[in-house]
């Protein structure tokens, strides 16, 4: 799941649905085979595959893992003739030398440089204005092509949005504690977004956001009216290739494919760091081996009336880079799709509602809700200011008015982005637990002529 700077408070738990509303489907649903879910986890976050890193060999190790599992689960390719994977290729910026910030009031002057003092996000090739200093965004008057101290008392994103938005030319803001302990995760970033062959980015141009030490802030309150450069220099940019993992199980219906149901997770992870494995067993070789598992029993059954997708998105880490791709050129009318479920971040169970998963978004369309009632053991998203229904795969099928939400266990458990999520740290139990309460209701879902829509003005 892709990160936030700052996690905000834990909102207040959930009421559950009853046992009683998914007993039916509990008696009915296939056997999920736990041999298989523990096999496809324990490959995908093994050592061999060192974290599967966004375009990485590793990462391409696993793209072909998988395509060779939905062969193996008679899952017929989609992604082209007689081909599971779509490649997508990548074109990220790279640092010629660390970006800086130099403030010069007459003799005086200030630097700020890359991972010592500041992190530049995104930062442009060069940038200037007038430092002029805010400490109310919603009083800040004309802050166009002017660099903004942002000092304001609180830790405000929204303030700092809406100065970048306004035409600032960059805002440079006090770091959190959040944001002081990945400082040298942050230092590593890219200058600028990866870009996908054939992909608009479809972002307007925003002013650079520059979070900064307390001493740098410190140091810059004490100028008198100054003017401000940004240089971040770039070298040739570094050419990568992910993939989309496509397989289909066409439905009987004579209109299966007009009512499809798209299945997916991310298979990527965020690789080895100072020498350090970070396998990703949660996040998400865990919603991985639950597509595949579902991919598995519907393989090996009865063919469902709708048809079923099943896609396994690379370089979800770093934006969603594949998932982006593959709305820029479906293989499918996205019309023709009536839902995604994405699996995302299932083998930790949350305290707050243990033994269930919760599905973001929850409030924004009837999917969730019909899912529970056929025995689905779901519960609405308890963290509503995480806002995780836009920081998974998801979000770019919602974009484009595809019913299309995710479904996790505990989204930010103690080893989220961390080397401890690895396989000691996984709940095999809860995974065959929570993927088993969900093949009846997926099953009746490919059965039935229920529409999945969005609630009134929920739409995003």
């Amino acid at each position: 799941m892709k990160p936030v700077v700052l996690l905000a408070a834990v909102a207040a738990a959930v009421s559950l649905p009853s046992a009683a509303s998914w007993s039916s489907a509990r008696a009915a649903k296939p056997v999920v085979c736990a041999e298989c879910v523990q096999a496809n986890l324990q490959h995908l976050a093994s050592d061999a595959l060192r974290g599967r890193a966004c375009g990485t060999e590793d990462e391409h190790a696993a793209a072909h893992f998988v395509a060779d599992t939905l062969k193996r689960y008679k899952i017929a390719p989609a992604a082209g003739p007689d081909s599971y994977l779509a490649p997508v290729w990548l074109h990220t910026p790279t640092a010629a030398a660390p970006p800086k910030l130099t403030v010069t009031a007459g003799p005086d002057a200030v630097t700020l440089t890359q991972g010592q003092e500041m992190i530049a996000l995104d930062p442009p090739v060069s940038a200037d204005g007038p430092l002029v200093t805010v400490v109310d965004a919603k009083a800040a008057g004309d802050v166009k092509g002017k660099v903004v101290l942002y000092d304001s008392p609180i830790f405000d994103p929204p303030g700092v949005q809406a100065l970048r938005q306004a035409g600032a030319v960059a805002v440079i803001a006090p770091a959190n504690d959040p944001l002081l302990a990945r400082w040298g995760q942050l230092a590593q970033r890219p200058p600028g977004r990866t870009r996908i062959s054939g992909v608009e980015s479809g972002r307007p141009p925003l002013g650079t956001l520059i979070y900064a030490r307390a001493e740098a802030i410190a140091a810059l309150r004490k100028l008198p009216p100054a003017q401000a450069r940004l240089d971040a220099p770039q070298g040739p940019p570094r050419e990568r290739t992910t993939y989309v993992v496509l397989g289909v199980l066409h439905g009987a219906a004579p209109d299966a494919d007009r009512h499809a149901i798209l299945l997916s997770a991310h298979y990527d992870h965020l690789g080895v760091r100072n020498g350090v494995i970070f396998h990703g067993a949660n996040d998400d070789a865990s919603g991985t081996a639950a597509v595949l598992e579902f991919a598995r029993i519907l393989g090996s059954g009865k063919t469902p009336r709708r048809t079923a997708y099943f896609a396994l998105f690379g370089c979800e880490e770093e934006g969603g880079l594949a998932a982006r791709a593959f709305m820029a050129h479906p293989p499918m009318a996205l019309s023709d799709l009536a839902a995604n479920l994405e699996f995302e971040m299932i083998g930790v169970d949350d305290p707050k509602h243990p033994g269930f998963l919760m599905l973001t978004g929850w409030d924004r369309s009837n999917l969730g809700p019909t899912l529970a009632e056929h025995g689905a053991r779901i519960v609405p998203d308890p963290y509503p200011e995480q806002d995780f229904f836009a920081r998974s795969d998801n979000y770019q099928l919602a974009l484009k008015g595809v019913v299309a939400q995710t479904i996790s266990a505990w989204p930010i458990p103690p080893t989220y982005h961390a080397a401890s999520d690895d396989l000691a740290h996984v709940d095999l139990k809860l995974m065959d637990q929570v993927i088993g309460s969900m093949v009846a209701p997926v099953t009746w879902l490919l059965d039935s002529d229920f529409q999945p829509a969005w609630n009134p003005g929920k739409k995003p």
